[in-house]
């Protein structure tokens, strides 16, 4: 019995630190998550009421953006097929996956197979982003959207990359 009556206290005790940990581990996850959570929620709603609050009949497609994303695609394409050229002129060599194409033109790509494979990848991309572009859907509209800024992106890469190697020497 006397063991019980030492133990109940020491129990008691345990558990109201418990509780109270357990009390603030609670409190801090819910203010840092909370934080997060609330912006979720927030976001998925707005979205949700854009969505609701846009007509049936809304015109989905902007031609004016989609011919400047397409013009843009193709000026840095071009501006990178024209700087990879004269690099390979100059004696470099095509690189690999992260900074280069090797993997699609050789090493040594001459301008024809630069402007034949360069050209194909660039109209898949710009139909595939034209046929997302019409999609009634909000965020399909916006891949289409990043799919194209995507690819001048790579390219505005390329061009700055042959800049700065051909610069160096």
């Amino acid at each position: 019995m006397t063991s019980q009556a030492w133990l109940e206290p020491d129990l008691v005790g345990l558990r109201k630190a418990v509780w109270c940990a357990s009390r603030e581990v609670i409190s801090q996850a819910l203010k840092s998550w909370g934080c997060l959570l609330l912006l979720v929620v927030s976001l998925g709603l707005s979205a949700q009421s854009q969505q609701l609050t846009e007509p049936p009949n809304s015109p989905s497609f902007n031609k004016k953006l989609f011919i400047v994303e397409l013009s843009t695609y193709t000026t840095m394409n071009v501006l990178d097929g024209i700087t990879t050229a004269q690099s390979i002129h100059k004696g470099y060599l095509e690189g690999n996956f992260p900074a280069g194409s090797s993997y699609l033109l050789g090493r040594r790509p001459s301008v024809a197979r630069y402007a034949v494979t360069m050209g194909l990848i660039e109209t898949g991309i710009s139909i595939a982003s034209y046929r997302l572009q019409h999609s009634k859907t909000k965020w399909v509209r916006l891949v289409g959207h990043g799919l194209m800024i995507q690819a001048a992106y790579g390219h505005t890469d390329g061009v700055i990359r042959n800049i700065r190697l051909m610069q160096s020497q």
